[in-house]
């Protein structure tokens, strides 16, 4: 797991980094396919994030998503998954989303303004999530709406209406302070 020290990046981003537990952490997805939905998660994906709820302007999250570990628990709808029509991961290994910015919205409420890039294509997402900070441990929740075909992903046969567009992203992460 990587964090920024802050030292490393000058007085300008001070925010503390955190440490992501992945036991206790999932980054998912929800979709349709066949009038049927469907969960799946990412086994494999590294965060950095550095954050501070008194000086978002000094906050950053960069999340590493390895799309080869894509699983919905369904062979037949995971191996698709990782061929040129959808992630392509012998070319494109890796999905990345980093912030632009974070707004608060709200008591423990924050919008992560972003670029999702997959497959080498990069649009802007937003992601509204809560944020709750005890002590040393911060507990995230947020999803986002996106439509996969602005990636590219699902090209080919897989253009026709069996599998729906909107992809719902969600994103459950617990978290440790950097010492």
């Amino acid at each position: 797991m990587l964090t920024i020290p802050a030292a490393a990046v000058g007085p300008e981003m001070a925010a503390p980094g955190w440490i992501v537990d992945q036991s206790a952490s999932k980054l998912g997805y929800e979709g349709v396919g066949n009038s049927e939905t469907f969960e799946g998660s990412f086994g494999k994906w590294d965060a950095e994030i550095n954050f501070d709820p008194a000086h978002l302007d000094q906050s950053i999250a960069k999340v590493t998503i390895d799309t080869g570990s894509a699983s919905s628990g369904d062979p037949s709808r995971d191996d698709p998954l990782r061929e040129t029509s959808w992630f392509n991961i012998s070319a494109f290994p890796n999905a990345v989303f980093a912030t632009n910015g974070i707004t608060s919205t709200g008591p423990n409420a924050y919008v992560a303004d972003g670029t999702l890039t997959i497959r080498g294509v990069s649009q802007p997402v937003k992601l509204p999530f809560t944020l709750t900070i005890e002590g040393d441990t911060a507990k995230m929740q947020g999803q986002a709406k996106i439509d996969r075909t602005a990636w590219g992903l699902g090209e080919g046969s897989w253009q026709d209406k069996s599998v729906d567009p909107n992809v719902t992203v969600k994103v459950d992460i617990t978290a440790k302070r950097a010492s």
